[in-house]
């Protein structure tokens, strides 16, 4: 039997719901965040996106209670943080079974299947499903007053069939197709429930506004910091930066290391840099390739020193869905980008502009080689990619004025 647990937390909402911040019928809107992982630390793309989208919401007052199904339980530390945004944290275990392979939903579904009993309130005014795999919460009683809204963070029968190209594992590409076929089935049942959508993609967004336009669906931009760095372009160091448990990220790096690396060996100060979560899983899948002048950072603690010893990103992924919150990073980070268009899909970065683009090795390497010849035109790349992420992606802006849409008539004050 899961272990359900409960967090009261004083924290920023009750602060703000003593205050008296209005809600029509009393007291400030109630958002139930829903989510597949503890979101806190946001040490890759979707705790990112979500974690932003935490501290968003409650900057624009709404009273915040989260429900987690995940693997482990997080750190005292980790949980002090999240208690400065969430009145209540709501816990409850994932089981897996061999037989959910035999079910008619995805496994990542339905190993979450815990959410439908979770002892919830039951006077929330939204629930905010943080992706597909917590769709079992739809099911839970104490939640079916409340308004449901779907964060998109992926195409999920996409990306499930991206991750079975990039598998060499047989077994794993078997899984893979299921899953995706399985959430094919499952997004059309998400339409029977939900009508609301909020989407990290522009290309995803757009495309299912034109097959369900009676639907409320909005690009959401990923939340970005205030602060952007500069870059420094010194020395000729080329970074990736990306789980590196993940099949697709896995196999952008072993293409960029069979085509590109042996190419740039010859350039005087050059290094590849990668770094990411490993999950402790074997990096014996590098072996293979010439690993001169490569660094490996397994798991780091902190990415700031290893952006900034960089010249420019690499995104050479090959197959994948939804936004790639890496290349978004780096851009942040003082790094331009050169990506294939996998890579950067979804972003509204345009090539040549904001961004280089290079499918082919040989474009791929001639695009590398022209920033790392030219920094003035490697700073003004960065310049513009920074500008556009400025103007384009404010998180705060859109969510807010979304939420207001849903009930134009609801009072909101911002109290950050």
């Amino acid at each position: 039997m899961a272990v359900i647990c409960v967090y009261q937390l004083f924290s920023r909402a009750s602060r703000q719901r003593a205050a008296g911040i209005p809600k029509t019928g009393g007291g400030p809107m109630k958002i139930l965040v829903a989510c597949s992982d503890f979101p806190y630390p946001a040490d890759h793309g979707g705790r990112v996106d979500t974690w932003g989208r935490i501290q968003v919401l409650a900057e624009l007052g709404y009273t915040i209670h989260l429900v987690v199904c995940g693997k482990q339980m997080p750190s005292e530390t980790d949980m002090k943080v999240v208690k400065g945004y969430a009145e209540k944290v709501f816990l409850c275990g994932r089981k897996s079974k061999i037989t959910d392979l035999l079910h008619a939903d995805p496994m990542q579904v339905q190993s979450r299947t815990e959410l439908r009993n979770v002892q919830v309130d039951k006077d929330y005014d939204y629930v905010l499903l943080e992706g597909d795999y917590v769709y079992p919460l739809l099911d839970n009683p104490n939640v079916g007053s409340a308004t449901p809204i779907l964060r998109v963070h992926n195409d999920e029968a996409v990306y499930f069939k991206s991750l079975a190209q990039s598998t060499r594992k047989a077994a794993h590409k078997l899984y893979y197709r299921m899953e995706s076929r399985k959430f094919e089935q499952l997004s059309k049942k998400m339409l029977e429930k939900v009508d609301k959508y909020l989407f990290i993609s522009s290309k995803e967004f757009e495309k299912f506004r034109r097959e369900h336009p009676a639907a409320t669906s909005q690009f959401l931009p990923p939340p970005v910091s205030k602060h952007f760095r500069k870059g420094s372009f010194t020395g000729k160091h080329v970074v990736f930066i990306g789980s590196l448990f993940m099949p697709n990220n896995r196999e952008g790096i072993e293409w960029y290391l069979k085509y590109i690396h042996p190419l740039l060996l010859k350039e005087q100060d050059y290094k590849f840099i990668i770094a990411g979560n490993t999950r402790k899983m074997s990096l014996s899948w590098l072996e293979p390739y010439n690993l001169m002048n490569v660094v490996v950072h397994d798991t780091p603690q902190n990415l700031d020193d290893i952006y900034q010893s960089g010249y420019l990103f690499v995104n050479p992924m090959q197959h994948g869905a939804g936004v790639k919150l890496k290349t978004i990073e780096a851009i942040q980070n003082g790094l331009p980008v050169v990506s294939t268009s996998v890579g950067c899909e979804g972003t509204g970065l345009k090539d040549n502009e904001h961004i280089m683009v290079g499918d082919s090795p040989e474009e791929f390497y001639v695009r590398i080689r022209t920033l790392l010849d030219n920094p003035e035109r490697a700073k003004s790349l960065l310049d513009a990619s920074q500008q556009f992420i400025r103007k384009h992606y404010n998180h705060k802006d859109v969510l807010s004025s979304y939420i207001g849409s849903l009930q134009p008539t609801y009072p909101i004050k911002q109290v950050l």
